[in-house]
């Protein structure tokens, strides 16, 4: 009964409550057992509860203790010691009640009087909210926790103090760039590379100390500043200035240095061949104008004043890539150039570069060549008619075969990982996703006839994938199927994914959904590959059907190579 009256009381003793209220409550703390009926009904009445629900409200914040104890604990250790808090605390107290007459006598000791604490350690969420309610010094309690190891151990602000520092970072980001740059600008003025440029403007490096998370509460903004300016001079070696001349806004600067370097490269190419120079290594890449501004932007050329024609040539001159010997200029007189010689060479490049874009739309069967950058592989389809269907494999009894593979070990820990990411599977380097995309039609195309000889279940309904639509009416087929042929109608159809390549073979990439389609399908031998090799060479190509890398008859036939959806293999 008391308990309920306790209980009951830290729920209505606030002024709000009328003095009627309160006084029941006090005589059922007295244990008047005759009112307890007509207490619980009244509160429940007040508070719009039902009785149950009153008597569950007790009974959780008695049944809390526990949670209070823990809670209380360390605070009692740091306001007491560690003997005082032992014998307040065990033999644990039966209820609040109790615990409340134990802390009275030490009130005065207490961060917050004993009912004030108790209440608090009911609320708090965990110690650190306990600690803010009571509002004990965060790095002394810290101390205390850490002596208490392993029950209890400090609170780390880190998270909170690492927010707080990349917001007051973000917040002053402009002001600090610049603080930055007029540091920096002799160095850019004088084109020597700045080391460390692209880390430094990403102001990554200023970070809250380790000390922070157990010594620091709240990161305010005067230890934010203070930190900041450290960092500044850490990095620096020296006081990071707060004036200078007026600098342009970043964003806006390295956008025109961008579109500079953009306009002047293919210029700059013309003029070191018009001069009959050797390219330097970044002229003769064949995405110059990245790796230029790739090199310009690591030296920090990009980020402080806007850049001319020639100062993009006086900045490949002091990064070693411009022609020795040859002056730092843009300007055709400065090499004794006539416009008309530098005409010359922009049109052999242009027709070069023409040339080069035309040979990435085109495939050649037998002695035609076909534009495909369309898509429309019409054209291309009659000919595989015409031209591959005579050296279609003839029907035999050795239906369905697979392919003699080879076991191939894997690769050992200490060499060569492989194929590096990205890589093209064989036979396909260097091609356009146009050319792919027709060299996978036709190898599908091939390996529809071959099925057909092969499995006579197989008719237009088995091609499933997105090239049957330059065949057949009907469906569009479905490319995220893993699979590019279905044949069969039981409940147990054949599923064949194609890979074609121009090369020999001995290596294939799976995409995703033909991985899910292999480990689905791998307790059998349903899912099969069909590799389509020399696919445009009549007088090479073949077909050869593998197993499932991932099923028991595939096991030990292939090894990962780079990644789990590049596999080798051999014949």
């Amino acid at each position: 009964m008391a308990r309920i009256g306790y209980a009951v009381s830290q729920v209505l003793d606030r002024p709000e409550y009328t003095v009627p209220l309160k006084l029941a409550a006090r005589e059922l703390e007295r244990g008047h057992a005759s009112l307890e009926e007509p207490t619980e009904r009244q509160l429940a009445a007040v508070l719009d509860l039902s009785v149950h629900q009153v008597r569950e409200t007790a009974h959780r914040l008695d049944g809390s203790l526990t949670g209070v104890l823990e809670r209380c604990h360390p605070f009692l250790v740091h306001a007491l010691g560690a003997d005082k808090a032992r014998e307040l605390t065990d033999p644990a107290p039966a209820d609040a009640r109790e615990f409340l007459a134990r802390l009275t006598p030490y009130a005065d000791a207490l961060p917050l009087p004993a009912a004030q604490l108790i209440e608090a350690a009911r609320n708090a969420r965990d110690i650190d909210g306990l600690r803010a309610l009571a509002k004990v010094d965060f790095a002394d309690l810290n101390r205390t926790l850490a002596g208490l190891a392993p029950q209890y151990r400090p609170i780390s602000h880190a998270e909170a103090h690492n927010e707080a520092v990349r917001r007051h970072v973000d917040f002053g980001r402009g002001v600090l760039i610049d603080r930055l740059r007029w540091a920096r600008r002799e160095e850019f003025d004088a084109r020597r590379l700045i080391a460390d440029w692209p880390a430094t403007r990403s102001l990554k490096w200023i970070t809250a100390p380790e000390e922070w998370a157990f010594t620091v509460d709240t990161a305010d903004d005067g230890l934010l500043r203070a930190l900041v300016e450290q960092a500044l001079t850490a990095r620096l070696s020296a006081r990071a200035p707060t004036k200078g001349e007026r600098l342009a806004a970043m964003d806006r600067l390295r956008s025109h240095n961008h579109a500079i370097v953009a306009k002047t490269t293919p210029d700059l190419v013309a003029l070191v061949k018009a001069a009959k120079r050797p390219l330097p290594a970044a002229l003769a890449k064949a995405a110059a104008v990245e790796e230029i501004t790739a090199l310009l932007d690591e030296a920090g050329a990009l980020d402080f004043r806007e850049l001319s024609a020639d100062d993009v040539v006086g900045w490949l001159a002091a990064l070693g890539q411009w022609p020795a010997g040859m002056a730092a200029s843009s300007e055709p007189q400065a090499h004794g150039l006539t416009p008309a010689e530098l005409d010359r060479v922009r049109n052999a490049t242009e027709q070069a570069r023409a040339e080069r874009a035309k040979r990435k739309r085109i495939i050649s069967i037998g002695e035609r060549d076909f534009d495909i950058e369309s898509g429309d592989f019409t054209e291309l389809a009659s000919e595989l008619h015409r031209a591959l269907q005579p050296d279609l494999p003839p029907s035999g009894s050795a239906r369905r075969r697979w392919a003699a593979l080879r076991p191939i070990p894997p690769r050992r820990a200490t060499g060569s990982s492989g194929g590096r990411p990205g890589m093209r599977v064989d036979g396909e380097r260097g091609l356009s996703s146009a050319q792919r995309s027709a060299i996978g039609f036709v190898g599908e195309w091939y390996a529809y006839q071959w099925l057909r000889e092969q499995d006579r279940a197989t008719d237009e309904t088995s091609w499933v994938s997105g090239n049957r639509a330059h065949i057949f009416p009907g469906p569009a087929g479905d490319d995220s199927l893993g699979y590019d042929f279905k044949v069969g109608s039981g409940r147990s159809p054949r599923l064949y994914e194609v890979k074609a390549t121009q090369g020999p073979g001995g290596q294939i990439e799976l995409g995703e959904t033909e991985v899910r389609a292999a480990q689905k399908y791998s307790g059998s031998d349903r899912w099969r590959i069909l590799v389509v090799t020399s696919v445009l060479n009549a007088e090479h190509r073949q077909v050869r059907m593998l197993p499932n890398p991932f099923s028991e008859r595939g096991r030990g036939l292939y090894r990962e190579e780079g990644g789990a959806l590049r596999f080798a293999y051999r014949l």
